[in-house]
Parts: C-alpha cells; sequence; structure tokens
C-alpha cells in the first residue's frame, strides 16, 4: 500500500454532533427569516413562511438525491421563490444571514477527542483536510463553529457542499479536496460516521476509508430522507468508536 501522507475527516457526526433531528432548527430558522422580513417591511404569516421552508425542501431534496447541492444564493432563492418574492440581490440580502445562522441558535456539541486527534496528525505532518455536506447550514457558518471550538486552524483545506454545487458520496468533493490539499488518492484516507457518503464516496474517489461509527445507526436512519444508496455501500479499510483511535488506524494502514 503506498504511505499515508492526508487525511480528511467528515464534519458531522465525526467531528460535531447534535441533537437536532427534529423541527427545532426548521422553526428557528422561519423565525429569523420572518423577523429579518418583518423589519424589511414585508408581513408574511407563519404558515406562508412554512410553506415555503417546504417548497424549497422539496427542490433541494431533488438536488440532494442527484448528487448535487445549491449555494447559499441558491437556497435563498428557493425560498424566496417560495414566498412569491422575486430572488434579487435585495431580498437575498435581507434572507441571507437569518437563514445561514439558525444553527447557531443550538450550538453542536464538539465529539470527544477532536482536537487531540487533529493536533495528532498535524504534529507528525499529515496533511489535514475537511468534506462535508452541508444541508441547510452553509460551510461559512460551519467554518465559524469549527473555529469557536479552536479546530478550524488544523485544516489545509476545507470542502463545503454548499460551496462547490455537489455532495458526498459524488467522487467530485473528494477530488477537490485533494486538489486542494495537493494530494493523490492513493496517499490519503478519509475518516466519517457514513458507510454511503464517507466510506462508498471515499472508495471511489480511490481513497482509503475508515468508518468511524460512534454515531452512525442514528444518522443513518435520518439521512434515508436525502440520500438514497440505490445498493451502493462500502466496506471501510478500519472501523474505530473513538476518534482517539484514529491516527493509530491510519498509522496500521500504512504498514498493510
Amino acid at each position: 500500500m503506498n504511505s499515508i501522507d492526508t487525511v480528511t475527516f467528515d464534519v458531522w457526526n465525526t467531528l460535531l454532533v447534535h441533537e437536532f433531528y427534529d423541527d427545532r432548527v426548521k422553526l428557528a430558522r422561519v423565525e429569523r427569516i420572518e423577523k429579518a422580513l418583518d423589519c424589511a417591511g414585508f408581513r408574511f404569516s407563519r404558515d406562508d413562511l412554512l410553506k415555503a421552508y417546504d417548497y424549497s425542501e422539496a427542490s433541494l431534496c431533488s438536488l440532494w438525491k442527484d448528487e448535487r447541492d445549491a449555494s447559499l444564493d441558491g437556497h435563498v432563492a428557493l425560498f424566496l421563490d417560495g414566498l412569491g418574492l422575486e430572488a434579487d440581490e435585495y431580498h437575498k440580502d435581507i434572507l441571507r444571514q437569518p437563514y445561514a445562522d439558525a444553527l447557531l441558535d443550538f450550538k453542536p456539541v464538539m465529539v470527544e477527542g477532536a482536537p487531540d486527534v487533529l493536533a495528532s496528525l498535524k504534529k507528525k505532518g499529515y496533511r489535514i483536510g475537511l468534506i462535508s455536506n452541508t444541508g441547510r447550514t452553509p460551510g461559512e457558518t460551519i467554518r465559524r463553529v469549527l473555529d469557536g471550538y479552536g479546530i478550524l486552524k488544523y485544516f489545509d483545506a476545507t470542502v463545503f457542499s454548499n460551496e462547490l454545487g455537489y455532495i458526498k458520496p459524488n467522487r467530485r468533493i473528494f477530488e477537490r479536496a485533494l486538489s486542494g490539499l495537493g494530494s493523490r488518492a492513493a496517499n490519503a484516507v478519509h475518516v466519517g460516521d457514513s458507510v454511503l457518503l464517507d466510506i462508498y464516496g471515499a472508495r471511489e474517489a480511490g481513497m482509503s476509508a475508515i468508518l468511524f461509527n460512534k454515531y452512525s445507526v442514528r444518522f443513518e436512519k435520518y439521512a434515508t430522507r436525502y440520500y438514497e444508496a440505490n445498493g451502493r455501500s462500502g466496506t471501510p479499510d478500519a472501523a474505530v468508536e473513538r476518534l482517539a483511535d484514529v491516527t493509530s488506524a491510519v498509522e496500521a494502514l500504512e504498514i498493510k
């Protein structure tokens, strides 16, 4: 096996975890948007806003199941369309921040061991990348959360689906990360919690893959609403339940 010089990480349920697989973030986003529109002189009922949310959800789900994604402005434009407002710069400017920052009302928790494993890998000389699907929370907000926890500094490149236009498991998002890192797939390993998005996706891109399975079952139940496996699966090169074990798992791959 080729020597490993690069390690990339998923974000959700790998470095950050939350309990918000319900309508809490949805309602916080709608409330933030309602206040922003109200301040700008627009009056919409809560029912109108929820219908616009569901309208945008249908379009986004169609994109995600095709392994594509929309930019933050694309998300906002769909919401505005659902409200019957023109998606021009004026209207988008009203919605961008409340749409993007709703997650900050429910700050996710950093997974135990995240700073230590990143520091360990960095000290050993590995290039470190981040590859994340974003859902409705854009990469710019996720970077703020990671920076707030003091771990953004460890990454040599970060790739978020809303900024690229493709989601995992599409190989393009892995290839973009590798390009940004100046790395080859044969010398890289990806760490993530989803068999489809992380393991299958990384293997299809020619990378090795480590499954962090502490939160996998919970996420897979949620993910079926947005991702279709269509019989696709992947076998990880290693599996760990603790981030603290990632460094040794990476090193073990080098001697196989």
